[in-house]
Formats: C-alpha cells, sequence, structure tokens
C-alpha cells in the first residue's frame, strides 16, 4: 500500500513537471520517436542508443523495470489527457502555460503552477509579475475555496 501511495506520488510529479518528457525514457530504451509530420522514417539501419547494449552498467531486471515505468508513466499520462477538462487560457499558468494554476504567493497573490513556482524558488525568493517577497505559497484550492485571494493575477 506505502509502495503505490510512493509510486502515484512520484508519478503525478514528473508529469506535472513541465521538463519531463516520455521521450527520454524512450531514448534510453532504444525506442524510435515517432517521426515529425513532414518528416520521413529514419533508415532502419541507423544505430541508436540503448541502455541494452550496457550490459556492464544494467542488468536485465533493472532494464525491465526501467520498461515497466515507462508503460505506467505512459498509461498515466494517458490516463491524466483523458480525464481533464479543458481549461481556458485563464486557468493556464501564465509562466509555462502547459499546467493548470496550482499555486498562490502571499502576500502578492499572484498565481502559477506548482512546477514552475518550485522551479523558480530554488533560485529566486521574489514574486516573477511584482517582484515582492514571497513569504508563503499556498494551494490554489485551498485559497480559492477559503475566498482569501487578492484580486492580483
Amino acid at each position: 500500500m506505502v509502495e503505490e501511495a510512493l509510486t502515484e506520488r512520484a508519478t503525478s510529479v514528473l508529469l506535472a513537471d513541465p521538463c519531463f518528457q516520455l521521450r527520454s525514457i524512450c531514448y534510453l530504451l532504444g525506442q524510435p520517436d515517432p517521426p515529425a509530420p513532414g518528416t520521413s522514417l529514419s533508415a532502419p539501419d541507423r544505430k541508436r542508443f540503448s541502455l541494452q547494449s550496457y550490459t556492464d552498467y544494467i542488468n536485465a531486471e533493472e532494464l525491465a523495470q526501467v520498461e515497466q515505468m515507462l508503460a505506467h508513466l505512459t498509461s498515466a499520462s494517458a490516463q491524466a489527457a483523458a480525464a481533464s477538462l479543458p481549461t481556458s487560457e485563464e486557468d493556464l499558468c501564465p509562466i509555462c502555460y502547459a499546467h493548470p494554476i496550482s499555486a498562490v504567493f502571499q502576500p502578492c497573490g499572484h498565481k502559477s503552477c506548482k512546477a514552475c513556482i518550485n522551479q523558480h524558488l530554488m533560485n529566486n525568493k521574489d514574486c516573477f509579475f511584482c517582484k515582492a517577497t514571497i513569504e508563503s505559497v499556498e494551494d490554489w484550492d485551498k485559497v480559492a475555496n477559503t475566498g482569501t485571494i487578492s484580486s492580483a493575477t
């Protein structure tokens, strides 16, 4: 039960990170990317990187775990995409436009997604927008439900 909860937490964190791409894991496994529209298929004799070639560093069990992780993340990503409701532009993070708003900065009340604010707070303690010193970051759902948000956007 605990392992399942940790797996789901790790899955949600990875899929919420704007920098994470499933293509990276496909690359590690030597799987080709689907061709971009208007491009030709890659030559079949083209040598690809694959963890399978590095048997001194990764064993078959570890490789199977990476493949299992890819399958799990692919499934979770598809389920999340199917379950997500269409969002208006006002509901998207004004920084990355990839994720819904999920965090509110205090005291100024500006909003972004948690992935963007976590990345920003690694190097800076000021609001993206007004440069006020961020004292705390509140969960958007919590603030929206209590009605304690300022009118800043």
